[in-house]
């Protein structure tokens, strides 16, 4: 028997963590593996331990060994992969951060990659990815980090500037854009290849063709569009708009792409209309009261997996995540495998982003790592868009990192969503406040303490300042003497004598 392939999560009782506990017993390539789950509640790991060892007996399956890690360092020790599924106190911090955007009049529907929120994931999230990078440096330097939680592009280029561990970033999103393309066309999914990139959540699908007869399907999208899925969180009613504007079909659907775009007022997400991500979720009041997070399903699901028909659900299931993919390649344990959206260091991938920023592109897999696809320059639009993004993440990991309360409001002042830079500072104050619980307290300490010489506020004039505001308007000048000269110098106070006879 070939070694196991070690495999350490943080994250334990997130989707992608079960993802990967069924994959590990469905597909017997993963095996065998040990899966080093790391969690901080006895409670969740006692439940988790329960449903393994359920299936573990009624499968017959031994080589799938599992064990529960209280310590982090010793988790990752001799680790091959290590999947970051982290979602701190999920969903109710989303509700929390929707609710203080909505007070000062900015309304988010994804409200996790963008937005205030987006910031706030980074705060959540990023140090948490960066502490896990830097023990892997010291007692497991080969590892590969296999990130899969929002904000996805964020936290990527943390793990970029920040350590010296290989990563991956994985988002399924142009997975479910081309299968809902090629539904609206009439074709099999499985028949259509896609070729999109861009910024992980703002995608373009820039190539499209079918698999077996070489056509080029973009052609055949107008014709489409009234036919894809229009309802639902992951519709796509308003990207059929952006595609009628920008000429390029967006990915992965219509809340989603929203929140990374600047011409999405409140009226148009009303109109349109744009659901929201909490369609996906039970009543806030049920979220704000802790009843709805992972950890409380977590606790009963080792009675569930009783149920016949769930653990037959849990040992065929209709799919499943390409992280497992990604690790049985990187294994050696399958071939090489062309991989839809990589998210990673752009090294010349899009020629017209900045390098060394994360983008999400097309690539391979294999035992050498992650190779992405060079695109070449996107259409100057899309680009535009993207290059917005990248200022918000790469000053949401500045601010993180460096405790950097301007990068911070640098951040959210390059948020589509932010139309107003006098709220910046309340905004993130309030955001700071509801979650202290989940932040270092020096960390919230310094990012609070405010400088007035750099607050986001007017500059007021000098008294003797000529051209202020309030200051008397000079005495009316012919507009022909302004469009000849004869008007300019002390006459409206912003030239010299010397100036004046220049002209």
């Amino acid at each position: 028997m070939s070694e196991p392939m070690i495999i350490t999560i943080i994250g334990a009782s997130g989707w992608y963590a079960f993802d990967m506990y069924r994959r590990v017993f469905a597909d017997a390539r993963m095996r065998p593996v040990q899966l080093r789950i790391w969690s901080r509640s006895a409670q969740t790991s006692d439940a988790i331990g329960r449903m393994l060892g359920y299936v573990s007996k009624e499968t017959g399956i031994c080589d799938a060994d599992y064990v529960f890690c209280t310590d982090r360092k010793e988790a990752l020790r001799g680790a091959h992969y290590v999947l970051f599924a982290a979602c701190v106190d999920y969903p109710r911090v989303r509700v929390q951060d929707t609710e203080v955007c909505e007070k000062h009049g900015i309304y988010p529907l994804e409200a996790e990659t963008m937005t205030p929120g987006g910031l706030m994931n980074t705060f959540r999230h990023a140090p948490i990815a960066l502490a896990v990078a830097r023990e892997l440096e010291e007692v497991s330097p080969n590892a590969t980090i296999i990130c899969v939680v929002n904000p996805l592009a964020r936290l990527c280029d943390a793990l970029n500037r920040h350590s010296k561990i290989r990563f991956i970033g994985h988002c399924d999103g142009i997975v479910h854009t081309r299968f809902d393309l090629s539904t609206a066309m009439g074709l099999n999914p499985d028949d259509v290849e896609a070729i999109a990139g861009g910024v992980n959540h703002l995608t373009f699908v820039l190539k499209l063709w079918h698999k077996r007869t070489g056509e080029n399907l973009l052609p055949r999208i107008p014709a489409a569009l009234p036919h894809i899925r229009q309802n639902g969180p992951f519709g796509f009613r308003f990207s059929n708009v952006v595609y009628k504007l920008l000429g390029y079909y967006p990915s992965p659907g219509d809340n989603h792409i929203a929140d990374q775009l600047p011409f999405v007022s409140r009226a148009m997400q009303l109109s349109t209309p744009i659901p929201k991500l909490d369609m996906a979720f039970p009543p806030a009041d049920m979220i704000k009261a802790g009843l709805a997070a992972n950890t409380n399903s977590v606790i009963s699901v080792g009675e569930r997996i009783r149920d016949p028909k769930v653990l037959h659900t849990f040992l065929n299931p209709s799919r499943t995540e390409e992280s497992g993919d990604w690790m049985l390649a990187l294994h050696g344990r399958t071939p090489p495998r062309h991989m839809e959206a990589l998210n990673i260091p752009n090294n010349g991938h899009i020629t017209n982003l900045p390098a060394n920023s994360i983008v999400e592109v097309p690539g391979d897999i294999d035992a050498a790592g992650a190779r992405g696809y060079s695109i070449g320059a996107l259409p100057t639009p899309l680009a535009s868009l993207c290059q917005r993004m990248l200022v918000a993440h790469e000053s949401a990991v500045e601010a993180c990192v460096h405790t950097d309360r301007d990068a911070a409001l640098r951040s959210l002042a390059f948020e589509p969503t932010v139309r107003d830079l006098y709220v910046l500072e309340d905004l993130l104050d309030d955001l700071l406040t509801v979650n202290a619980r989940y932040l270092a307290p020096e960390f919230v300490a310094k990012m609070k303490k405010r400088d007035s010489s750099m607050r986001v506020a007017l500059v007021e004039p000098a008294p003797d300042n000529p051209m202020r505001p309030d200051a008397p308007l000079p005495p009316g000048i012919p507009a022909q003497d302004v469009l000849t000269g004869a008007a300019w110098g002390t006459n409206l106070g912003n030239l010299s004598d010397a100036d004046e006879n220049a002209h």
